[in-house]
């Protein structure tokens, strides 16, 4: 689940300033009849996620769905948000409810926010 989300890209277009990108399945849950997958009622996946360089405050996050293979049987409801977001990472959390069923889902994400100066980094 989520290794392709650990393949981190780190640009600074500006002076100070660090945006860290990463894309990938979030989790399959029909290969192994997971909950998102064979259960009912509330359900949520929950990734933690590590920046590949620290930013100097918790950064602003932006999720996007890339990919989303679910049942046409059932309504598609779903929440994607992002959670406990530190200068160090942030969780991503996926939710459904009620009959849904999503087999897996795929997402990219974003964070953009103040580098940690290099001259505040340790050697």
């Amino acid at each position: 689940m989520g290794t392709d989300l650990i393949r981190q890209q780190t640009t600074s277009p500006l002076v100070g300033m660090q945006i860290i990108t990463a894309a990938g399945e979030l989790f399959n849950h029909v290969d192994g009849n997971g909950p998102m997958w064979a259960a009912d009622g509330d359900r949520e996946v929950r990734l933690r996620v590590r920046f590949s360089a620290s930013f100097q405050r918790p950064p602003h996050i932006t999720l996007g769905i890339s990919g989303l293979d679910s049942s046409n049987a059932q309504n598609l409801r779903f929440s994607l948000v992002s959670e406990t977001v530190t200068p160090e990472g942030f969780e991503i959390v996926m939710k459904t409810w009620d009959d849904t069923k999503i087999a897996r889902a795929s997402v990219n994400w974003s964070a953009i926010g103040q580098a940690v100066p290099s001259s505040a980094i340790r050697r």
